[in-house]
Order: structure tokens, then C-alpha cells, then sequence
């Protein structure tokens, strides 16, 4: 991969997750999500780690990091733009997932759960120190932490991916439009 395409990579990913926000201190469980987890986590090797993050679309706050960086997902793999990367899980957001769904078929129901979340691990590879989405068009770089959150680079800082609320630029940003 040359110099010019990780940047771009790296470019995208910040544009897509965020630009600026200040990092917090770990939370403590929310009695608000089915398993109380906060944050979105993984270990062991990348392929399995999205398969219990929990239904997005049924049971998980509409609005949330979850749901920019089931987002990104879609934008890596070409179903949405860039500017529809907004943190809230609806409208444009669901029909894409239902053809994403649909084209690896999976059933086309619009909920994000553990086969969905699993079917788009298979594309997570972990390269260079960090966790990347292999999208068809673009790739997504997370990082997962030694206690096996992921975050993103928003702003300069890598910030956690919350399950249960936004807290990244972007979703801000949207909110204020």
C-alpha cells in the first residue's frame, strides 16, 4: 500500500468517525443495554469480535456510536456517502443495511445483530497495530485497546465507540443540523 492510500485511509476514517472531541474516562456499566457493556469490545483475533455487540435497530439506542461505526461499515463497502455517517440508526441507514444484508445473504431485515455484525467481522483484519475494515471501496481503522475497546481517532484522540450514546464529533455535528 503506498504512503498517498494510508493517508487517504486515515483521512477517511477521521472524516467519517469525527473530528474533534475531548477523550473521558471509562464509564461504568449501563444498566440501560441488555449485558450492561458500554463500550464496543473485542479480543482474541478481529473476525469474531462485533458478534455480541447486540441488536442495533432493535434494542440498542438509535443514536450512538454503534451505529456511526455500523455507518462506516456501510460507507466502506459502498451502500452509503460519507456525509450520511450521522450516528443515528434510521431511515437511509436501515434500507442500506437491508441490501447489505440482502447481498450476503443474510436475512434482509434491517437489524443489526450478531449475524450481521458477524458477517462484517470476517472483513476486520488486524494490520500495523490497529484494526482495519476491508471494505469493497474504503477501509475503516479502529484501534482496540488493551482492555479491548475500540476506538477511533476523532480529533487527534482515539475515543472509545460507545454503545449507548454518541459522543463523536460527527454525531454531534449532526445533532446541531
Amino acid at each position: 500500500m503506498t504512503a498517498s492510500r494510508r493517508h487517504l485511509i486515515l483521512v477517511a476514517s477521521v472524516a467519517v468517525l469525527g473530528t474533534a472531541c475531548s477523550p473521558s474516562a471509562p464509564p461504568p456499566p449501563s444498566a440501560d443495554l441488555p449485558d450492561g457493556r458500554v463500550h464496543v469490545t473485542g479480543e482474541g483475533r478481529p473476525g469474531d469480535d462485533w458478534e455480541d455487540e447486540g441488536l442495533l435497530g432493535e434494542n440498542l439506542p438509535v443514536r450512538s456510536d454503534l451505529a456511526a461505526m455500523w455507518q462506516s461499515v456501510l460507507w466502506a463497502d459502498g451502500y452509503l456517502r460519507r456525509s450520511d455517517v450521522d450516528c443515528h440508526y434510521a431511515g437511509r441507514t436501515v434500507e442500506a443495511t437491508r441490501v447489505w444484508q440482502s447481498n450476503r445473504g443474510l436475512a434482509a431485515d434491517g437489524i443489526v445483530g450478531p449475524k450481521t455484525f458477524g458477517r462484517a467481522g470476517r472483513q476486520l483484519l488486524a494490520r500495523d497495530g490497529a484494526i482495519h475494515y476491508e471494505g469493497a471501496e474504503h477501509t475503516v481503522r479502529f484501534r482496540r485497546d488493551q482492555d479491548g475497546r475500540y476506538s477511533v481517532l476523532d480529533g487527534g484522540t482515539h475515543k472509545p465507540l460507545r454503545r449507548d450514546r454518541p459522543t463523536l464529533s460527527s454525531c454531534e455535528e449532526a445533532a446541531g443540523s
